[in-house]
């Protein structure tokens, strides 16, 4: 090899040393920023289930309200028709 050759490849070696090294550092970095990405997700998670509870209890209340409308309607008529008879029989 000719004469300072060996100093190249040395300075060569470390600046390849110091590139490897900041990738290094930069995959830290990235994988702190998924780590709290991660969370996010999981909070995000939670409120997407959150909301479905809430959905799905809203969900029963509507039914339940239509059902008792239903039977108030129901009860209604059938006291209208408990007073028509009445009337009709005291006739």
């Amino acid at each position: 090899m000719r004469p300072g050759g060996y100093d190249r490849v040395s300075q060569s070696l470390e600046r390849l040393h110091g590139q490897i090294a900041a990738l290094g550092a930069a995959l830290d970095d990235n994988a702190q920023a998924l780590g709290r990405l991660g969370e996010r997700v999981a909070q995000l998670e939670q409120g997407v289930q959150a909301t479905k509870d809430v959905v799905e209890a809203f969900t029963a209340a509507k039914s339940s309200m239509r059902f008792l409308k239903w039977l108030a309607g129901l009860i209604a008529a059938l006291a209208a028709l408990a007073a028509a008879l009445k009337g009709w029989l005291h006739r």
